[in-house]
């Protein structure tokens, strides 16, 4: 088998390491036989970033026209990782029957044991587009099928979008959307636009975004404030200076999210985690 992990002991979603026996009470518990390749995988390491990020597909879907984003696997704990499925399927409105072992929130890749207990095909739903279909017959044939995408941007038709669409926010407007005693969710979402160039500004932007969030108690803002997050640092992960204080900060921001126990800030929290490393 090819080389699957991206080696990170400490990387968000690799679990405690595991053995046969807890695997084996895993299945027990779920009540179906997990595939063997994967158990040799959780073995190896439990759970984590892969080391392709994508899947092939001639089903178009909300993240690209030929492949969905697999860019990490689910491991097994109690009450995490695969173990969190039954939970995430009822929060989320997923069809009983399934083993979920990648997503955001919005979309999952998942084992589909509807119709059996053992050998499962591979499914991906898309919960916003109500979307469900197969992607592999098995779990080998899904794992021997990933690949890597190089993501781009078109420089030119991105110059334009920015100059058309994006206006920053002063700081006093920031400040002025975070003193609302009740924002609605377009004006969090007005964050994202607050100019990320300067270090000291970073520092002090997320600064005052966990602070912010630290003080919040409605659901629905802290979800959103996770979200502009993730938009920010996907777009602006190559672009933004960062150093030390800004990723600490960052993470503390993401154990915040983590707390709050509620499965779409928790994953979201999870999935801009995940470019934290990557900032320069």
């Amino acid at each position: 088998m090819k080389s699957f992990w991206e080696i990170d002991e400490k990387g968000y979603y690799t679990l405690k390491k595991i053995n046969a026996e807890e695997i084996a009470k895993a299945e027990k518990k779920l009540g179906i036989t997990l595939p063997d390749t994967y158990k040799k995988l959780i073995l190896e390491q439990n759970g984590g970033y892969t080391i392709h990020n994508a899947f092939p597909t001639t089903h178009s879907n909300s993240w690209a026209e030929d492949h969905i984003q697999f860019n990490h696997l689910l491991g097994i704990a109690e009450d995490e990782g695969i173990m969190d499925s039954a939970y995430l399927i009822k929060e989320w409105e997923l069809p009983e029957g399934l083993v979920l072992i990648n997503g955001d929130g919005h979309t999952w890749v998942t084992m589909d044991y509807r119709k059996t207990k053992e050998n499962p095909a591979i499914h991906y739903f898309d919960v916003e587009m109500e979307e469900d279909f197969k992607l592999a017959d098995s779990f080998d044939e899904f794992i021997e099928g990933l690949y890597t995408v190089e993501y781009s941007v078109d420089e030119e038709v991105a110059e334009g979008e920015y100059e058309e669409e994006e206006e920053y926010i002063t700081k006093a407007e920031l400040e002025a959307i975070l003193e609302k005693e009740a924002p609605d969710p377009a004006d969090i979402h007005q964050i994202t636009k607050y100019p990320l160039q300067d270090l000291e500004e970073v520092e002090w932007f997320f600064k005052r975004i966990k602070s912010y969030i630290e003080s919040v108690k409605d659901e629905d803002v802290l979800y959103e404030v996770a979200a502009s997050i993730d938009t920010i640092l996907i777009l602006r992960v190559d672009t933004m200076p960062s150093n030390d204080i800004i990723k600490k900060t960052l993470f503390e921001i993401v154990d915040i999210f983590e707390k709050t126990e509620i499965p779409q800030i928790t994953v979201t929290a999870g999935n801009f985690a995940v470019n934290i490393d990557f900032l320069d």
